[in-house]
């Protein structure tokens, strides 16, 4: 079984638009686009997922306190703001080759405690650079930024369905997409995660996080969450790209194969496309 439950999100308070406010996943920015995220806007989640580093920098002082800092300083003026418990709904717009798409996705709670890990597959290898650099973060800061991507089939008409009884409660845009945040609330909560519970399930992106999540909760059992998006990989919303060119669409069934084989792709293989937002909900690991 796979346990997936709403959960109460920290939120940036100050309207509904939150493009200011959000960041790609940490591993797509580049020294580039973090000045450039710094620049935004003096909240921007860029200094709590990926904050500058100084020639300074040591053991009492480096970017993982320093986010610490920051977290507690915006949840203390109001900047973040603690909203009630819910499952929410990612609506995401988008072109690829001048076609334009719509995802639709859950993202959710996910309680190691009750879940067999058997039923979420990875498809590609970690670093242990990038696994220490996560688990650094998240010792100083017990909290998700950005949910692990999983896929699976035959979800994406119990989305929609949710979707329109669902109140629509924050926006963002870029220069690649448009998103819509909506919150479920009540039965459907239940007949989402019911429906889901024994699916099988791809990590599409995030396996850093997903792995670092998963030891954290083995030394620690009361740190027992993590944040996911479950989206449908059977439907054409749903690109898979080549790494490499990040144009050339990758068929599921490569994957499908890689996980039969029990085998793993090499780092850096696929791109899933469009990337999910950090700091559109901020989830609490315990």
């Amino acid at each position: 079984m796979v346990k997936l439950c709403p959960f109460k999100p920290v939120i940036y308070s100050g309207g509904m638009n939150k493009s200011k406010f959000i960041a790609p996943p940490y591993d797509v920015i580049n020294s580039p686009a973090q000045r450039e995220l710094y620049k935004k806007d003096k909240f921007n989640v860029i200094r709590l997922i990926l904050g500058r580093k100084y020639p300074s920098d040591g053991k009492d002082r480096n970017y993982y306190i320093r986010a610490g800092k920051y977290f507690r300083k915006w949840l203390k003026n109001g900047t973040l703001v603690k909203e009630r418990c819910a499952l929410y709904i990612l609506k995401q717009e988008f072109f690829y080759q001048l076609k334009k798409y719509a995802r639709t996705g859950i993202i959710a709670r996910l309680d190691w405690s009750k879940t067999d890990t058997g039923q979420i597959l990875p498809h590609e290898a970690t670093f242990r650079k990038h696994r220490e650099d996560r688990r650094k973060l998240l010792r100083t800061l017990p909290y998700n930024f950005s949910p692990v991507f999983l896929i699976t089939g035959g979800v994406e008409n119990i989305f929609k369905k949710a979707v329109k009884k669902a109140k629509r409660v924050s926006v963002y845009s870029n220069k690649d997409e448009k998103g819509s945040l909506y919150e479920v609330a009540g039965e459907d909560t239940e007949k989402i995660t019911f429906f889901l519970r024994n699916k099988k399930f791809v990590i599409a992106d995030g396996h850093h996080r997903f792995r670092v999540s998963r030891e954290n909760y083995e030394k620690r059992p009361s740190e027992k969450y993590a944040l996911v998006y479950i989206t449908d990989f059977t439907r054409p919303s749903c690109l898979i790209l080549s790494h490499a060119d990040r144009k050339t669409r990758i068929p599921v069934s490569a994957i499908r194969e890689v996980i039969a084989k029990k085998k793993l792709m090499g780092q850096k293989t696929t791109f899933f496309w469009p990337k999910l937002p950090s700091g559109l909900l901020i989830h609490p690991i315990k």
